[in-house]
């Protein structure tokens, strides 16, 4: 299924990389280049989402279950935001070869700006981000942030959906 913006896919796909690295489906040399290519705003060669397998078939579905013929932003949003987390979980539990609480995506509020990097504070703490992925960044600002990076800004309105998400997370962590 086609990738409608792709440029946006691999923001929030990069930051998984590592992983698929660690378990050489995807080179080192591959990843740089890719990452490279996103962090100047341009797109990776074609076909290199194929790596993310996982993700695609999750986005495919998505899509489908929502009547679409393309993978959108909605949809990426959709799964990055509001499925992926259960998506980790379960590969964990299958692979446990990775950090599961890492690659979380969260939301957050920009404290400060600094030499290529953002202080973010989210609801799991204040951390420092790469920056790479987006250029005009600001403190205050609300961004998504994904393993190590600050992936794109979004709305108060979807920030507050997010905060939502993270509420029902952690009482689900409470009652298991």
């Amino acid at each position: 299924m086609e990738i409608t913006n792709r440029l946006l896919f691999f923001k929030y796909a990069i930051p998984c990389a590592e992983t698929l690295v660690k378990r050489e489906i995807l080179s080192k040399k591959e990843l740089e280049k890719m990452l490279e290519s996103v962090k100047k705003g341009k797109e990776p060669e074609k076909n290199s989402e194929n790596v993310f397998k996982v993700a695609l078939a999750h986005l495919s579905f998505i899509a489908k279950q929502n009547g679409k013929q393309v993978i959108d932003e909605d949809t990426i949003r959709e799964y990055f935001l509001f499925n992926h987390d259960k998506v980790v979980d379960d590969r964990f539990e299958e692979m446990q070869d990775f950090n599961p609480e890492a690659c979380r995506t969260n939301f957050g509020i920009v404290n400060k700006i600094k030499n290529g990097s953002a202080v973010v504070e989210t609801p799991v703490g204040i951390k420092k981000y790469k920056s790479d992925f987006v250029k005009d960044l600001e403190a205050d600002d609300i961004v998504v942030v994904h393993r190590d990076f600050v992936v794109e800004k979004i709305s108060e309105d979807l920030a507050d959906k997010l905060d939502e998400k993270m509420e029902k997370h952690s009482q689900n962590l409470e009652i298991a």
